[in-house]
This record gives structure tokens, C-alpha cells and sequence, in this order.
């Protein structure tokens, strides 16, 4: 009986902490949000106000560059594991029993992700929720109970990627899926996951709306004929997805070399080419919800799409290699819209009898390019339902991602978040708990 009591005890500290985690990551998670579309919002109306004026712009340049220069200063000087994506981090806190040093890691991930990603760099909001997360289940947990400690900064990973894009389902399927071999998994383990996620997301809907991350994505299931072109879209993604891995790891690697030399040129250089080309065209760069959105409402056309995937592309992998605090979920989510946006519209060229709505591949494509880099299927299918609320497209969704992941995973290519932990590529700082 008394050790029936203490275990019972035991969960139900667990339960509260994580729910206290999920607390905090909400909170958290919303503010970063607001403030993310805050920054996207006055950097488009200082575009749309320079209207040719050669001051103006110079300014806006100034303004881009001395933005990321900050971001990377605030990461190196205070806290250098707060760079990159911040999952690779979380993951080898898991993996290896280490602590995240929460108290820099915090405000360093929120102020330094707010200048980067807000200043136009190609990165996403969910890696910097992600670590917030986790840094918070690590600030909640005691350090003397590793088991407690893991469970917590998973909770906490879960809470964050739920609070990036109103997702608490994927949240979830992200911890047991993407870090599977790291994540403690038992009844007690899962069960603070989902709490902590569910309050994150409660948080979340009080304070921004239940809406979906993504407006008006909703469309018929299309014909089962036309599922083989969903596969063929899938082995498309496929291919690019491990040519990405390939050279987002090269792009890392490279800017850890000149990062040794001139820790500030390659920031400088990367700023000055996003500030011209976003004042030239402001849907290549930042985190790319709203040019998502744009896309599938057919603001673009087949050229301006592919000149667009091309950039986001290219963008995407230097921005990360700035070291400043970002993810690239999102930025492959709206590459994967653009080039399935274009995929589409070609098919219905092609064979407008089976196809009507070419959004219906850019919803494929969302999910097939973050399944092939990721190599976590499930949770791009999840994701991408729960953000868009396209339930009629489940079936095409996954046979694009179960394809994209097959095409990557016989090429060799392996998880792009298990590849940048191994290879240290954001140096983490991390110490043993005692």
C-alpha cells in the first residue's frame, strides 16, 4: 500500500508539473507569436512605404542588418546553445540526461528569435517554442530525478510545437515520433505529454483565438484516380528533401569555419542580400506564413511560384547557417506549398478533368517536403490537418508524405534534426545533472 501511495503521489506531481509546463509554454508561445507577427507586420509596411525613396530604403537595410548583427551578438555572448532550431538541443538533452541552462536559454531564444526571424530571415517560430518549451520543463523539473527531469522537457517540447501552430495533436506525435529513440515512453510519460500540451494550447486559444494556423485551406477530397499524381508529387519532395538535409548540413558546416574567423561578416552578408531582395519581393523572405497563405489563394502565378520555392529554398539554408535562434518548419512548409501550388496548377493543365483545385497538392506538399527531412510522417500528416483543417485530404496527404519519405529514407537520407545533433552544428552547451 505505501508504495502503491507513493507512486500515486509521484504521478501526481508529474501531472501538476506538467501542466504547469504547458502553462508556461503557452504563454510563452503566444507572446512570441504576436510579437513575430508584430515585427512581419511593420517590415511590410515599411516596404510598402518606400514607394522609391532611396532614404527609406538604405534605412530599412540598416535596420534589417543591425537586427540579425544583434541576434547573433545576444546568442554568442550570452547564450551560444540558443542558436539554430533548438531541437537538436532538446534532443540531445534527452538523449544524454543534460540540462538546459533555462535562465539564458529563455531570454536569449525569445529576443534573439524575435530580431532574426522578424527581421526577415528565412526561419520559423516553432524551433525557438520548441526549445522554450523544453527549457521550461527543465526549469520545473528536479534535477535529482532524471526520469522526472526527461518527462518534463518532453512535455515541455510537445507544449511548444503546439503553441507554434495551434496543433496540440501534432505536438504530441512529434515527441513520440521525431525523438522517439530518446523519449521515455510509458503511461505516466504520455500522459504529461498530452496535459501539458492540452493546457498549452488552451493558453494559447484564450489568448489568440481557436482558428486555424492557416485560413480558408479547406477542399474536397479530389477523385481516387488521381491519387498516383499525389505519389509522383511525394517522390518529387523525395528528392528535394534529402538535397536540403545535404545542404543545410554543408551550409552549417561552412559558417562554423567563417563563424572561427569573422564571427559577424557571414551574419552581415546574409542580412544585407535578405533586406534587398525582401524589400524587392517580401513574400521570399521572413517565416513565409503569409506568403502561404497568399499562394493559396492564388495571389501567384506558375513562374512567380517556382522563382519563389527557389529563393525560400536557397534562403532557408543560409539563414539557419547565420546561427541565430530559428526553425525551419515553417519555412518548408511554404516551400512545400509553393512547389505543390505549382505542381498542381501544371496537372490541371495537363488534365483538367481530374482536377479542378490545384490547392489540393499544395496541402500534399506541405507535409510531403517536412516528411522527407524529417523523416516523421505522421506528424506532418497531423500537423498539416490540424492546421489547415483539411480533413477531406487526408487520404492524398498521406500517400504524398508515406511516398516522400520512402524516396528520402532509400537515398540514404536520414532526419535533418538527428543530423544536426551528431554533428554539434549549433554547439550546445550542456552539462550533466547532478
Amino acid at each position: 500500500m505505501m508504495k502503491l501511495d507513493t507512486n500515486r503521489k509521484f504521478f501526481n506531481i508529474l501531472i501538476l508539473k506538467s501542466g504547469l509546463v504547458g502553462l508556461l509554454s503557452g504563454l510563452v508561445g503566444a507572446l512570441f507569436h504576436t510579437c513575430l507577427n508584430q515585427a512581419n507586420s511593420w517590415r511590410n509596411t515599411f516596404v510598402d512605404n518606400i514607394d522609391g525613396s532611396m532614404g527609406l530604403w538604405l534605412l530599412f537595410i540598416v535596420l534589417t542588418c543591425a537586427a540579425v548583427v544583434l541576434s547573433v551578438f545576444l546568442v554568442r555572448k550570452f547564450a551560444p546553445e540558443a542558436a539554430g532550431s533548438g531541437i537538436p538541443q532538446v534532443e540531445i538533452t534527452l538523449k544524454e540526461d543534460t540540462k538546459i541552462h533555462w535562465q539564458r536559454v529563455l531570454p536569449v531564444k525569445f529576443v534573439g528569435g524575435v530580431l532574426a526571424v522578424g527581421s526577415g530571415l528565412v526561419l520559423g517560430r516553432e524551433g525557438p517554442t520548441i526549445h522554450m518549451g523544453g527549457a521550461f520543463g527543465d526549469m520545473v523539473g528536479t534535477s535529482h530525478d532524471s526520469f522526472q527531469h526527461h518527462v518534463l522537457v518532453a512535455a515541455g517540447a510537445a507544449a511548444g510545437l503546439a503553441a507554434a501552430f495551434n496543433a496540440p495533436l501534432a505536438g504530441l506525435i512529434f515527441v513520440t515520433e521525431e525523438m522517439r529513440d530518446r523519449f521515455e515512453y510509458n503511461f505516466q510519460s504520455l500522459m504529461a505529454v498530452i496535459f501539458a500540451s492540452c493546457i498549452s494550447i488552451i493558453v494559447v486559444q484564450v489568448l489568440n483565438g481557436h482558428q486555424p494556423d492557416i485560413l480558408n485551406a479547406a477542399f474536397q477530397a479530389p477523385k481516387l484516380v488521381t491519387l498516383p499524381l499525389f505519389v509522383i508529387l511525394g517522390v518529387i519532395f523525395g528528392l528535394l528533401g534529402t538535397l536540403f538535409n545535404n545542404l543545410m548540413l554543408k551550409g552549417v558546416l561552412f559558417s562554423k569555419k567563417q563563424k572561427g574567423r569573422k564571427p559577424y561578416m557571414l551574419a552581415l552578408s546574409i542580412a544585407l542580400i535578405i533586406a534587398v531582395v525582401g524589400s524587392l519581393m517580401p513574400s521570399a523572405v521572413g517565416g513565409g506564413h503569409g506568403a502561404l497563405e497568399l499562394a493559396l489563394h492564388h495571389e501567384f502565378s506558375t513562374t512567380i511560384l517556382l522563382v519563389l520555392s527557389f529563393l525560400r529554398f536557397l534562403f532557408t539554408i543560409v539563414s539557419y547557417a547565420v546561427g541565430t535562434p530559428g526553425g525551419i518548419f515553417a519555412p518548408m512548409l511554404a516551400i512545400g506549398t509553393f512547389l505543390g501550388l505549382w505542381y498542381g496548377q501544371l496537372v490541371v493543365v495537363f488534365f483538367p478533368a481530374l482536377v479542378e483545385n490545384s490547392g489540393i497538392f499544395a496541402i500534399g506538399g506541405m507535409g510531403a517536403l517536412f516528411a522527407a527531412t524529417v523523416q516523421a510522417p505522421i506528424t506532418g500528416i497531423i500537423l498539416i490537418v490540424e492546421m489547415t483543417r483539411s480533413y477531406e485530404l487526408i487520404l492524398p496527404l498521406m500517400m504524398t508524405c508515406l511516398s516522400a519519405s520512402l524516396v528520402a529514407n532509400r537515398l540514404g537520407g536520414k532526419p535533418i534534426y538527428s543530423q544536426l545533433a551528431k554533428a554539434g552544428s549549433m554547439d550546445p552547451v550542456v552539462s550533466k545533472n547532478a
